[in-house]
């Protein structure tokens, strides 16, 4: 009886995991926003370009951070360490400090996709950031 019980109960938590969203699918979706409409200075913006959160009902257009937390929270934000990597990939894909990359005043939508595309590649070298940002922090 114990062993079906921890067979289930890992099946339950496989199945949890697999619910959620991982990293390359926050990207998709995320680039999938942003190919929507993009914004430049704010998280999000409505019709009229007034700053709005991410989240909001009334967004509709979204920065590259804006679009990964409006469907990271979309889909339940349960797993940060998935937000995490996938901001961290994106971040190596813009240089660092992806809100300033957004800013440029030149910087297009074509940019932005293509460093959406890029950031996949750079899924293996954000993990191993984020996993070791996670077990220095335990220690």
């Amino acid at each position: 009886m114990a062993s079906a019980r921890a067979r289930t109960s890992r099946t339950v938590d496989r199945r949890r995991r697999s619910d959620r969203l991982g990293e390359e699918e926050l990207l998709a979706r995320a680039a999938r926003l942003v190919a929507g409409d993009w914004c430049r200075t704010s998280l999000a913006e409505d019709r009229d370009r007034r700053p709005v959160e991410p989240w909001s009902a009334s967004a509709c257009r979204w920065s590259p951070l804006g679009a990964l937390t409006a469907v990271w929270l979309e889909g339940g934000a349960e797993d940060r360490e998935a937000f995490e990597t996938a901001y961290a990939s994106l971040a190596l894909a813009t240089g660092g400090r992806l809100e300033v990359w957004n800013a440029a005043p030149w910087r297009t939508k074509w940019h932005v996709l293509r460093a959406f595309a890029r950031a996949r590649e750079f899924l293996p070298e954000a993990r191993q950031q984020v996993r070791a940002r996670t077990l220095g922090a335990q220690l």
